[in-house]
């Protein structure tokens, strides 16, 4: 590894409920501390938080908890961000499916990066992988609405395990498919999904990603 990652989880707090979908985001985090070998003590976490959640007041935060490698939690929050649409940009390149760091939400971030970068207009990017199925995009899980039914991608195609979506898939309001490319143009709505802001939709800016020939499939927006 270049440099050792911070783990990291995102928690929307609400003052008549709490904290969103706990007990799936620590279940997560212990997941990610035991893949990187982080001692973090997932008890003395849920304390934390709880302690921490007396002082934020009367209004929705987004409660954001780090755990470095030597298990030390550190808790921020800040305002939650509104729901409205978000103009979407489809990836350049494909991001290899294989890659450990997309399946933990980590302060290795350089492929949202580079994909936010390239596409500086967009508010977010929806990324594809090597074999040309769609992922998710740089902050959240993605939905496709198709023919009444709303699919969102495997875990096998190369993608955060969402709390949200877990909490979505466990209610069988989505369904998980492989989604290649070809599948936006049968898409009647396009949905982003995070446990933070739960389900909003985006509108995907152009169908035409600039990668080298080959690398992906081109469509006309209509």
């Amino acid at each position: 590894m270049a440099s050792t990652p911070v783990l990291y989880e995102a928690l929307l707090w609400e003052p008549s409920t709490g904290y969103f979908l706990l007990d799936r985001h620590l279940e997560r985090l212990a997941s990610s501390a035991g893949f990187f070998g982080y001692p973090v003590d997932i008890g003395a976490a849920r304390a934390r938080l709880l302690e921490f959640a007396q002082n934020l007041g009367d209004q929705p935060r987004k409660v954001r908890l780090e755990a470095s490698a030597t298990g030390n939690v550190v808790l921020e929050d800040v305002d939650v961000k509104a729901t409205t649409p978000l103009q979407i940009a489809l990836a350049t390149e494909a991001i290899d499916s294989s890659d450990v760091f997309l399946c933990h939400k980590t302060s290795r971030r350089e492929v949202y990066q580079r994909a936010l970068a390239q596409h500086p207009d967009a508010d977010d990017v929806l990324l594809w992988n090597e074999r040309h199925e769609l992922t998710e995009t740089c902050s959240a899980n993605v939905v496709l609405e198709i023919d009444e039914q709303r699919l969102t991608p495997p875990l096998s195609s190369g993608l955060l395990p969402g709390t949200y979506r877990a909490h979505l898939l466990e209610r069988g309001e989505i369904e998980e498919r492989v989604l290649p490319l070809a599948s936006l143009e049968h898409a009647s709505a396009i949905f982003l999904i995070n446990s933070v802001r739960r389900l909003w939709q985006g509108k995907l800016a152009s169908l035409e990603p600039t990668a080298q020939p080959g690398d992906a499939v081109a469509f006309d927006l209509r």
